[in-house]
């Protein structure tokens, strides 16, 4: 994985981690989870398109 953006990604994680409530925290990991499987999806699909028109 690239440094940058593995740097940016902890980041993130860190600003996550402190933040004092419990339940905007978990709101906002289950809106990341959300989203990062939602962009998980859509690249899986894009993938297949891609490997379906190798195919042809």
């Amino acid at each position: 994985m690239n440094l940058e953006f593995k740097g940016k990604i902890d980041n993130l994680i860190s600003e996550v981690a402190a933040i004092p409530d419990l339940e905007t925290k978990v709101a906002v990991l289950n809106y990341i989870q959300q989203e990062s499987g939602f962009l998980l999806w859509q690249l899986e699909d894009e993938q297949r398109i891609d490997e379906d028109s190798r195919d042809f």
